[in-house]
């Protein structure tokens, strides 16, 4: 195709360790960009780097040598023997290279499958190499076809419309008893990650204000101040359950902190308005009782756990849709640079067929004796239409080759056929 390249690693292939010591600093990824694709044999170079995956994406002017260039630069400027790396690494060439980058893109080779954040660190990567200058036109239609992609899969599949997350499926329950989030009010009850994170969603979605209540008053504060929030004293749990639409339980505590009597007086309070809890913690802080009480729904880490597995069957459906998209983008990129890298043979076929059809009129009219000039226009037009009927079947391989037969074999002939024979144009 064009000999590009994909070299690295990723959360499938490497540890946690060793994806952190292949890792680029932000700072340092446009020089490392820019060494890269100075490196004889590298035309173009940009480096992916996140949390998961380092990768280089070359256009090299060979392979074999081209990826074992890049297996060695990484080895050097990551710190990292390339006897141990060499095992990590996988390697792309040509439309295996391009199906790879499309895929990334599109969130179908990420830890969470169709989630959304890799596609601006793509962009961001590609910003950097357009920065660094690291980049050409081979790189550039490559990042720009997947960018398309990646956009085709968002628009036409679901794959980003279920949450995958504990935390994200607590904000989905939320949203079927609620509907809209938005100015509704939430209590957190102790200070754990899950319960953090699962705040931070549903401050992403819009609730209004945030309370915190923890045995230690220290962490609720610190925990509050995070979401511009209210820290409370955790003696008055019950009181504060009533100015709560949504509540979240994350502690480590062993016992039952909220039983039915205490949410049946809430209740009271907030005259039966509706109210959910939400409990992350194990064991678990919420009596099952409470969810027998009118307008009150009660969802555990179970329940979190099977929203998230019906969910993830649901990306994997809309996953398969996905590929589809992939490989149709795939071809198209793939005739794209065939047609591109026909472009020179195309122009000298061209020229060849019409110098020899000019030749011939040149050779008649001599022959002939003169000619009117609207006679001449008729030659003229005749033997531009016969050369064009000629040239157009034969470029139209060289364009839209299928890959059936080798191009390459085809443009030599071409080439041989079309050389004027000594003392003969």
């Amino acid at each position: 195709m064009s000999n590009l390249v994909v070299v690295g690693l990723n959360h499938r292939t490497a540890p946690l360790d060793t994806r952190q010591r292949a890792a680029f600093d932000p700072e340092r990824l446009a020089e490392g960009m820019r060494e890269l694709s100075g490196i004889p044999g590298i035309l173009e170079a940009m480096i992916l780097s996140t949390c998961n995956r380092v990768e280089a994406i070359a256009h090299v002017a060979g392979a074999p040598s081209g990826p074992d260039a890049i297996e060695a630069w990484l080895s050097d400027s990551r710190g990292i023997p390339r006897a141990e790396l060499r095992p990590l690494l996988y390697r792309y060439e040509d439309e295996s290279a391009v199906r790879h980058v499309f895929r990334v893109a599109s969130s179908l080779d990420s830890m969470i499958l169709g989630e959304p954040q890799i596609l601006g660190q793509v962009k961001s990567c590609y910003a950097s190499a357009v920065d660094a200058r690291s980049v050409g036109p081979w790189l550039n239609h490559l990042l720009q076809a997947a960018f398309r992609t990646a956009k085709r899969v968002r628009s036409e599949t679901s794959i980003g419309e279920y949450p995958v997350s504990s935390s994200s499926a607590a904000v989905e329950l939320a949203r079927k008893i609620f509907g809209e989030l938005s100015g509704r009010r939430v209590l957190v009850v102790g200070a754990g990650k899950m319960g953090e994170t699962a705040v931070r969603h549903l401050t992403e979605s819009g609730v209004g204000s945030i309370s915190v209540v923890n045995r230690s008053a220290e962490a609720a504060r610190a925990l509050a101040e995070r979401f511009d929030g209210v820290a409370g004293d955790f003696s008055r749990l019950g009181e504060m359950l009533a100015g709560a639409d949504i509540v979240i339980t994350s502690t480590g505590a062993p016992e039952i902190l909220i039983p039915p009597p205490m949410v049946e007086e809430a209740m009271r309070r907030r005259r039966q308005g509706p109210m959910i809890f939400i409990d992350i913690s194990v064991p678990r802080n919420v009596d099952p009782g409470v969810g027998a009480i009118e307008n009150v729904f009660c969802y555990d880490i179970d329940d979190l756990s099977s929203v998230v597995e019906a969910n993830l069957g649901e990306r994997l459906r809309a996953a398969a849709a996905a590929e589809k998209i992939v490989d149709q983008e795939v071809r198209a990129f793939s005739d794209k640079i065939r047609s591109l890298k026909a472009v020179p043979m195309v122009r000298e076929v061209q020229g060849r067929i019409e110098d020899i059809c000019r030749s011939e009129l040149e050779r008649f009219l001599k022959k002939g004796g003169a000619r009117d000039a609207r006679q001449l226009r008729e030659l003229e037009s005749m033997m531009s239409r016969v050369a064009a009927k000629i040239a157009h079947p034969l470029l139209e391989e060289l364009r839209h080759g299928d890959g059936s037969r080798n191009e390459t074999a085809l443009a030599e002939l071409l080439q041989q056929l079309l050389q004027p024979r000594k003392g003969k144009p």
